[in-house]
């Protein structure tokens, strides 16, 4: 396995996302990596992928709201003494994920699991899962707070 130097980390904003931030901070220092957080846009709508413009507040009410909590979880890996910066993008999230990763040459690609059981993992297919199948690096993923057991 190559050293890991760029870590990619897919961020759905859900209450999955302080953990898998902590997880990316502290892999990140451990190898002295750099960070860059990526959220995909399922819905039409946004024109992307794009860095972040945080000086421009954008027309599109969720892109704001997107960036906003971006921004915040960027200050926490900044202030934490990671380097990372922040995109967002549009289309099936392991797609673009997938293509980000291949097309930057990230080491490792980073996500949350929601756990799902039943019908709503037949409907709401796995990012994870489909991560693990066809990523071009190393995928880590952080199970769901619930399926953590205390050690």
């Amino acid at each position: 396995m190559n050293p890991v130097r760029k870590i990619l980390v897919n961020i759905d904003l859900d209450l999955a996302t302080r953990p898998v931030l902590e997880l990316a901070r502290h892999t990140a220092l451990a190898f002295g990596a750099r960070v860059e957080l990526v959220h995909v846009f399922e819905t039409p709508g946004y024109q992307g992928p794009a860095v972040l413009d945080l000086d421009t507040p954008p027309a599109d009410l969720e892109r704001w709201r997107t960036a906003r909590v971006m921004t915040g979880l960027l200050r926490v890996l900044a202030e934490g003494g990671v380097a990372a910066r922040g995109r967002m993008a549009a289309g099936v999230v392991e797609e673009e994920v997938c293509a980000l990763a291949r097309a930057e040459a990230f080491d490792l690609i980073l996500v949350g699991s929601h756990s799902r059981e039943g019908l709503d993992r037949f409907v709401n297919a796995s990012v994870a899962a489909a991560l693990i199948r066809t990523a071009p690096c190393p995928v880590l993923v952080l199970p769901h707070v619930k399926d953590v057991v205390p050690g």
